[in-house]
C-alpha cells in the first residue's frame, strides 16, 4: 500500500506543476520535453543498469510507449490549463475500465462484489464530478486523454505480465521516458519556438522527478504479488481523483458543486470498498 500511496502522490503533483507551467508563463511542450529527459536520467543516474538493454525483448515495445507517453502527456497539459486540474485528472482517471477489464477478461484476475460496487461508485464519482463542469464543445480533448491514458496503463500490466519484472524496472521506466524525449525533441527540433528558458527547465525539472516516480512506483504496486491490477488501478486513479479534487479546490481555488463534493465523496468511498476487497 506504501508503494501505491507514493504513486498517488507523486501523480497528484504531476497536475501541481502543470498548473504552475500556466501560472508562472513556463513554455508546456518545452517543459515536457525536459521532464522526459529528466525522468529518464533520473533512472540511470539512481539505479545504475548494469548493461545495455537495446536487445532485450521489451525494448522496442517501450519505445513505442514513450511516443505515446509523449503525446498522451502534451494532452494532458492542454486539458489541464483550459479544462482545469479536476477534469485532466477525471479524464485521465477514468480510463480505468481500460486496464481493468484487461485485467478481468484477460489475466484472470477475481471479481468479487465488492470490486464491483468500488469501481461503479468511482465510475460515478467521476461522472457526477465531470458532468457539473464540462460543456460539450470542451469533449474532443478530455476524450482523447481518456483513450490514450487506458491504453498507457493496459500496456503497462501487460508488459509487467508478460515481459517486465522487477529487476529491471529501472531500466523498463528509463528506456520509456528517454524514448519520450527523442520524440519530444523530434517534434521540437520541426517548431518554431525553439528558445528555451530557465523558467522552462526548472519547471521540466520538477516535472520529470514526480513524473518518474508516479511511474516508478506504479510498477512496483504492479509487481506486488497480493494486489491484482484490477484493484492497483482503480485505487491509483480514484485516489488521484480525490486528491487532486480537493487540491483544487482548497489551494487553487477551483469551484466545487454538490455534483463535485457527491463526486468526492464516491470516489473516497470506492477506495475503501476496493481497498477490503483485496
Amino acid at each position: 500500500m506504501i508503494f501505491l500511496g507514493l504513486s498517488i502522490l507523486s501523480s497528484i503533483g504531476i497536475f501541481i506543476v502543470f498548473r504552475m507551467f500556466s501560472s508562472y508563463a513556463m513554455h508546456t511542450r518545452q517543459g515536457i520535453m525536459i521532464n522526459y529527459l529528466v525522468a529518464g536520467l533520473v533512472g540511470l543516474a539512481v539505479f545504475r543498469p548494469s548493461h545495455l538493454w537495446l536487445k532485450e525483448p521489451w525494448f522496442a515495445p517501450s519505445c513505442a510507449l514513450g511516443i505515446l507517453f509523449y503525446l498522451i502527456f502534451s494532452v494532458m497539459g492542454r486539458v489541464t490549463q483550459y479544462n482545469g486540474l479536476s477534469i485532466a485528472s477525471l479524464a485521465a482517471k477514468m480510463s480505468v475500465v481500460i486496464p481493468v477489464s484487461i485485467g478481468l477478461l484477460f489475466l484472470d484476475e477475481s471479481l468479487s462484489a465488492l470490486k464491483v460496487i468500488g469501481i461503479a461508485l468511482g465510475l460515478t464519482s467521476i461522472v457526477l464530478s465531470a458532468g457539473a463542469s464540462v460543456r460539450g464543445r470542451d469533449l474532443l480533448w478530455p476524450v482523447i486523454l481518456f483513450i490514450g491514458s487506458g491504453i498507457i496503463d493496459a500496456s503497462l500490466k501487460l508488459f509487467q505480465h508478460a515481459m517486465v519484472d522487477e529487476s529491471v524496472f529501472p531500466m523498463f521506466v528509463s528506456n520509456v521516458f528517454l524514448s519520450a524525449f527523442v520524440a519530444a525533441l523530434a517534434h521540437h527540433l520541426f517548431t518554431k519556438e525553439r528558445h528555451l528558458t530557465i523558467r522552462t527547465a526548472i519547471g521540466g525539472l520538477g516535472l520529470g522527478l514526480v513524473n518518474f516516480a508516479a511511474l516508478f512506483f506504479l510498477l512496483k504496486s504492479l509487481a506486488l504479488t497480493d494486489w491484482e491490477s484490477s484493484l492497483v488501478f482503480p485505487i491509483n486513479n480514484f485516489g488521484i481523483i480525490a486528491g487532486s479534487t480537493m487540491l483544487g479546490f482548497f489551494l487553487l481555488g477551483e469551484r466545487l458543486t454538490m455534483r463535485g463534493w457527491a463526486g468526492f465523496g464516491f470516489a473516497s468511498l470506492s477506495i475503501l470498498l476496493l481497498y477490503l476487497a483485496k
